[in-house]
């Protein structure tokens, strides 16, 4: 038994019946691949497939049909387990999927999946979920006073559902995809936060949020990106956050330059690691946070300092994009540090540390007062909205400015 990478991807060189035989694991990490070469290991000597999980069933269906082997029947199942698979089953066996089970949006899918069950119900049969139904669904969730964009964190949800069974040979199609979500620009919004008010709304969050908050808010990171930052990716010394491409959402890797406001901040929480991981943040449980645990505390700091309309915590990202930009930092360096799409001169051109360096040095935080607008519609035909068939309306604009608190 051995492995080895041939591009990004890690093949397996077993021996399941004798013959030596070669298989691509169908994953980048070579942990995983160590893990399925063990389940389908066992499963050929033991000639029991039943506990194999998604990954390693897969390969191992793919390993007999490279090999034109006949595949046993407790492997490749009946054609009757897609017409029986219920919505419930459908979501346990994404929530286990490997990527899904490691993804740091997981406790979110988790919560939309709570409103689809809620809808459709456990035993509802995943072969009748069809255009109509999707359609049906978004309609009643606006009914219920759901957002758009709430709404279309549940359809992504369902539709990696769908993905997933599909690469588990258990489903054939994803209705997902042929159903548009309804439109987010009625929730269109513009923000900036004062220097002022920032540190005036960091003064009501919990001890251990707050140099979350202020990462954030000094590196225009996304949450997941700072949440799932560890202790390698920081380098102190040179004044750069290096990410991985799984971490970022671009799924390419990305340099931030660290801010010399922020250095003690983070030199601080060093003081105090735990040895059960090696995240950067943690609660003050001693356990890395989710996304979702920042939520409750950031509403109530926001209620308690007074803004009106309330700033979300990815508003900071764009409030650090508006001080970058009034800063004059070069265009090409503010969009590689925010991780967007890549131009000719970003392809072509190389932005040195010391470049990032100099840039974010020249940054400034007290830039203006806060500014808050958001964009709503007069009115709206909830069914026409679910179907994503409106047409832009007149928008009512509602502007909060502050100069002091």
């Amino acid at each position: 038994m051995a492995l080895k990478k041939r591009g990004k991807t890690w093949h397996l060189r077993i021996r399941p019946f004798g013959e030596q035989i070669w298989v691509s694991a169908g994953t980048q990490l070579k942990s995983e691949a160590e893990n399925t070469e063990k389940q389908i290991m066992v499963a050929c000597r033991s000639q029991d497939y039943g506990f194999l999980d998604p990954v390693a069933r897969k390969v191992c269906i793919q390993m007999f049909r490279n090999q034109r082997w006949e595949i046993p029947s407790g492997l490749s199942g009946d054609e009757t387990i897609t017409e029986e698979l219920s919505l419930w089953k459908g979501i346990e066996l994404c929530l286990k999927y490997p990527e899904v089970r490691k993804s740091p949006n997981r406790e979110r899918m988790e919560d939309a999946f709570v409103h689809i069950v809620r809808m459709w119900g456990k035993g509802f049969p995943i072969k009748k979920i069809w255009i109509p139904e999707i359609k049906r669904y978004q309609v009643e969730r606006r009914y219920q006073g759901a957002s758009a964009s709430t709404i279309n964190k549940e359809r992504s949800a369902l539709s990696k559902m769908f993905q997933v069974l599909i690469e588990m040979e258990l489903c054939d199609r994803n209705p997902v995809r042929l159903v548009k979500g309804p439109d987010e620009r009625d929730g269109k919004r513009e923000v900036y936060v004062s220097f002022e008010d920032f540190n005036w709304l960091v003064s009501h969050l919990p001890p251990w949020l707050k140099p979350i908050v202020r990462t954030l808010y000094f590196t225009g990171m996304r949450r997941g990106e700072v949440l799932s930052m560890t202790w390698d990716n920081v380098i102190l010394q040179s004044r750069i956050i290096r990410l991985h491409a799984h971490q970022t959402k671009e799924h390419q890797q990305k340099r931030v330059p660290i801010h010399r406001v922020l250095v003690p901040i983070l030199e601080a929480v060093g003081k105090l690691r735990s040895i059960s991981t090696d995240k950067v943040f943690l609660t003050d449980r001693g356990k890395p946070p989710s996304e979702d645990s920042l939520r409750k505390p950031w509403k109530a700091a926001v209620e308690a300092v007074g803004l009106d309309p309330a700033p979300t915590i990815h508003d900071l990202r764009h409030v650090w994009k508006t001080n970058a930009m009034r800063s004059r930092m070069d265009y090409e360096i503010r969009e590689a540090i925010l991780g967007h799409g890549r131009g000719i001169a970003g392809r072509y051109g190389r932005i040195s540390d010391d470049d990032l360096l100099r840039a974010v040095d020249g940054m400034r935080f007290d830039k203006g007062e806060t500014e808050i607008w958001l964009a709503r519609r007069e009115k709206e035909n909830p069914e026409e909205a679910a179907s994503g068939s409106i047409k832009k309306m007149s928008a009512k604009c509602e502007h909060s400015k502050r100069s002091s608190l």
